[in-house]
């Protein structure tokens, strides 16, 4: 290891003239070596060892005895030796030069090694002839070993400031230059150079609209002599914006406080995303309950929906059961059977109007609970089927059906769907039961979200001016006796179609008939939209008959 710049430690003699006997020389330089500090070594013109003083003994370990006639490579030198440095040494030597300002890893007599940082000065008798070799030598390991931790600890800590994104703006008072380090440059994609650069130059890349708050800031902390914060948004020279946050502390001097000479500067880009994904993050939270209180306060209206039912619709029949049973007690005390029989099968009749007025509301309140089964669904082999079922019903009753040929293959849930045709179909045969020919018809469009089938009759149709009250539990338009129901068939249906994520609406008018229009989504979505007037399209809603 060469030294950068000789070592002021170690003086280097200057070339000795020499003439007499090389032992009292020794003697006499041995007086003086002593008490030296340094590692004193003599070695004549074939570099053996022939003197070492008393120090060189302390730290190497090896007596001068132990050393006496022999070369340092043959004790000294080992796996740490630079022999590169060693061959750049025996060269100066070799030519009669001095070495100057040498570093070289030797080895204690224990096998320790160390550092010795050393001046070697030829000694020339009268005609100039190197007669021997004066090294003064000095252990420097720790020395170096300090550096070297120095070194390290500096590389991390440049390498930690890295990954923290964290740089630094210094600025000597004295000269009033300033200048940013590496990271600096690197977050706003510059290269770096010498150029003075300080807080107003990074300033220069911020936002214009931070620069006021930036102010405010800075004022009050030389007021106060606070630490400084600083969070702003910088464009850079590749255009991307980042956000950086400066710190520092305001420099006391004269009773007033000055900008800090050393600011640190950290991107905080991740960070500041992290923070608005959390902000997002928490609106759509605030999103989610703001939906789930949308659909609890529907639950509570359809649960006073049923309370409604319970109180109003299940209360008729159940007077009219109760009246007939005391009628019929009576008619049995006078022994009057016939019309006993009469008043026992209007109570039949009561009893099996309420059964189905009670499956219909379970039906209702169990479906948005229930779980889809999802598959591919035929329309038209299932459509086909239910009316095949219906007119063996309405035996009594002329049917017409024009049902497409190729209705879509769909996903849906095959049970629930089902029971969306029974109603709608069920409902077109009934209100055109009057017409010497009911005509049904059943066809489908399509479109870039997903597929609309239409049920269109030729019934006694209903008047949209009424259309607000379809698709609600227990509504019906119609109060002729001739067309029978609960009212709760287009409720379920309403309530099946929107758990696919689609649509039901409806468009009529007086004696024309009835048109239903079923919209199924391609896909359907994971979660179903709340049950709401609001889903119903405007002016395209159909009878509750």
């Amino acid at each position: 290891m060469k030294v950068p710049e000789p070592m002021r430690s170690l003086p280097s003699p200057k070339p000795i003239p020499f003439s007499g006997n090389l032992d009292e020389w020794l003697h006499m330089l041995e007086t003086i070596a002593e008490s030296s500090t340094n590692m004193i070594v003599v070695t004549d013109s074939e570099r053996r060892i022939k003197w070492v003083n008393a120090m060189y003994t302390k730290v190497t370990g090896w007596s001068l005895a132990e050393c006496q006639g022999r070369r340092p490579n043959e004790f000294l030198h080992g796996p740490k030796t630079d022999p590169q440095e060693l061959a750049r040494l025996s060269g100066f030597l070799r030519q009669g030069l001095s070495a100057s300002g040498f570093e070289l890893v030797n080895y204690r007599k224990s096998g320790e090694h160390y550092v010795v940082a050393m001046n070697i000065e030829p000694i020339r008798d009268s005609a100039g002839k190197v007669y021997a070799y004066l090294s003064i030598q000095s252990d420097v390991s720790e020395r170096r070993e300090l550096e070297w931790q120095t070194r390290k600890l500096n590389k991390r800590l440049k390498e930690a400031q890295r990954l923290a994104r964290l740089g630094w703006i210094e600025t000597d008072r004295t000269t009033g230059e300033s200048r940013w380090s590496d990271e600096v440059y690197r977050l706003l994609g510059l290269p770096p150079d010498q150029t003075s650069r300080g807080l107003a130059e990074l300033l220069a890349f911020s936002h214009a609209d931070d620069l006021d708050a930036i102010g405010m800031t800075c004022e009050e902390a030389y007021e106060s002599g606070h630490e400084i914060s600083l969070e702003f948004r910088v464009t850079g020279a590749h255009g991307g914006r980042r956000w950086v946050r400066c710190r520092g502390l305001p420099t006391s001097e004269a009773n007033r406080y000055l900008e800090p000479e050393t600011w640190s500067v950290q991107d905080i880009t991740f960070y500041k995303s992290r923070f608005e994904e959390k902000a997002r993050h928490n609106d759509e939270l605030s999103q989610q309950v703001s939906e789930r209180t949308k659909k609890l306060e529907a639950s509570n209206t359809a649960l006073e929906e049923f309370s409604y039912a319970l109180s109003h619709d299940l209360r008729t029949p159940l007077r009219h059961v109760a009246s007939f049973a005391e009628l019929l007690r009576e008619e049995l005390e006078q022994g009057k059977l016939d019309t006993a029989t009469q008043y026992a099968e209007r109570i039949v009749s009561g009893a099996r109007q309420m059964q189905g007025l009670i499956e219909a509301m379970l039906s209702f309140a169990q479906l948005g609970r229930a779980s889809l089964r999802v598959g591919p669904l035929d329309l038209g082999a299932q459509i086909r089927e239910i009316a095949t079922s219906l007119e063996a019903d309405s035996a009594t009753q002329c049917i017409q059906w024009r049902i497409a040929d190729d209705l879509p293959v769909v996903q849906a849930d095959p049970i629930l769907m089902g029971e969306v045709w029974v109603n709608l179909l069920n409902n077109a045969l009934k209100y055109a039961k009057h017409r010497p020919i009911a005509e049904v018809e059943i066809g489908w469009d399509v479109s870039q979200e997903g597929w609309t089938v239409f049920v269109r009759d030729n019934g006694i149709g209903f008047d949209t001016l009424h259309a607000g009250k379809l698709f609600g539990m227990f509504e019906r338009l119609h109060r002729d006796k001739r067309f029978e129901g609960l009212g709760v068939g287009l409720a379920l249906v309403r309530q099946i179609v929107e758990s696919h994520g689609g649509r039901i609406w409806a468009d009529s008018a007086p004696d024309h008939g009835a048109t239903f229009f079923v919209f199924l989504p391609f896909a359907i979505p994971i979660s179903s939209p709340a049950r709401t007037q609001s889903n119903l399209l405007p002016n395209a809603t159909g009878p509750g008959h």
